[in-house]
């Protein structure tokens, strides 16, 4: 959900995710800042999310060049092409990034981060869709994966403390201990203690949803979930309007799996029947859990039953749960990430696990069948 460049901190930078506006859009060509370099500490403060930096390198490696695409307004005014500020040309969007080169003896990586905004990751390996069999690695307190990317290269990625990072080898080799000892060494930039955004709901840091602009349509996960969110329509909710929502939600029970999981963001979509809301666990505020409630006849929840998304998985299998008939999937039973959908009362849900080191697929069923109403 976002590009190949990033840069620095301008006179703005910082700011964008606390004053965004839905009217507010980029319409001087001249007032578009390109990507610059930077340092990963001082990236922090033009960024909507939380900054990291190596902790480990390859005896042979260094940190070179790091760049920060700064937050700017969507819009593409006469006289810019996308390209000239480091932005995908498939949308209007124009949000932040943060990209780090590593080099060494004839080779060479890059690490890319970004707020991955309103949609689950894609069963956790969104830069490696396609990947036949993702291999889970050790990440800080998170799960990693390792893969082929995108771009046909030997790719990571991670999220960790709702930062989503994604390693694209570009030149050489780098073996597999290496690529997972790179994101389990990943170290804030900055003092987590000083970093606001690590206090922000999710729906607050959310581009798309501040700005209320149209996303790129991206795999959700294992099952086909719907079409793009129509963020222009998008309402947050607050907990304590969760109890009055349509249709209705379920959410973790407060006893076992479900109590370690506590609520991040909400929003309704009201024109498209549909509602959304955002768990992280506790612990590391990494490991989410995304549950979706649909009206019977909305795009945004997935068929029933659903079709498989076209990325391999584990496990793709029916199983009883809550009653109801449970479409279950799982990219590794392991490590996650795990997804079921059904329809109950009238609504189809879809529930999404990132991937963790605290779940494994019978955890997933139990936290699914202890979901109850708010």
């Amino acid at each position: 959900m976002t590009d190949e460049r990033a840069t620095d901190t301008g006179p703005t930078a910082g700011t964008d995710w606390r004053t965004a506006g839905p009217e507010i859009r980029l319409t001087d060509a001249d007032a578009a800042e390109p990507p610059r370099e930077t340092t990963p500490a001082d990236a922090q403060a033009g960024a909507n999310f939380v900054v990291f930096e190596p902790g480990w390198l390859p005896d042979d490696c260094a940190v070179g060049e790091t760049t920060i695409r700064p937050e700017q307004p969507p819009g593409r005014p006469e006289g810019l092409d996308a390209a000239d500020i480091g932005q995908t040309p498939y949308s209007e969007g124009n949000p932040s990034a943060v990209r780090t080169v590593v080099a060494g003896e004839d080779r060479e990586l890059r690490i890319k981060q970004f707020c991955y905004d309103w949609a689950p990751p894609a069963a956790s390996v969104a830069p490696l869709w396609g990947t036949e069999d993702p291999a889970p690695v050790e990440a800080g307190d998170a799960v990693g994966f390792l893969g082929t990317d995108y771009k046909d290269n030997r790719g990571a990625c991670v999220q960790r403390a709702r930062t989503q990072v994604e390693v694209s080898v570009l030149e050489g080799a780098f073996d597999d201990d290496e690529l997972e000892g790179l994101l389990d060494g990943l170290e804030p930039a900055a003092d987590p203690q000083s970093t606001p955004v690590r206090q922000v709901p999710f729906h607050r840091l959310n581009y798309w949803a501040r700005y209320r602009c149209e996303a790129v349509g991206v795999p959700h996960g294992l099952w086909s979930h719907g079409i793009a969110r129509p963020y222009d329509e998008s309402v947050p909710c607050s907990p304590a309007a969760l109890g009055g929502v349509s249709p209705a939600l379920l959410v973790p029970g407060d006893d076992g799996t479900g109590a370690d999981y506590a609520l991040d963001s909400a929003a309704t979509f009201p024109d498209s029947g549909a509602v959304e809301a955002v768990y992280r666990r506790a612990s590391n505020g990494s490991d989410h859990l995304w549950i979706t409630a649909a009206a019977p006849d909305s795009e945004l929840g997935p068929a029933v039953p659903p079709e498989p998304a076209d990325q391999p998985a584990q496990t793709r299998e029916t199983v009883e749960l809550r009653g109801e008939r449970v479409h279950y999937a799982a990219l590794t039973e392991g490590s996650g990430a795990w997804e079921a959908v059904w329809t109950e009362g009238g609504v189809t849900y879809a529930v999404v696990a990132g991937a963790s080191h605290h779940l494994d697929g019978e955890a997933f069923r139990r936290l699914v069948e202890g979901l109850e109403p708010v």
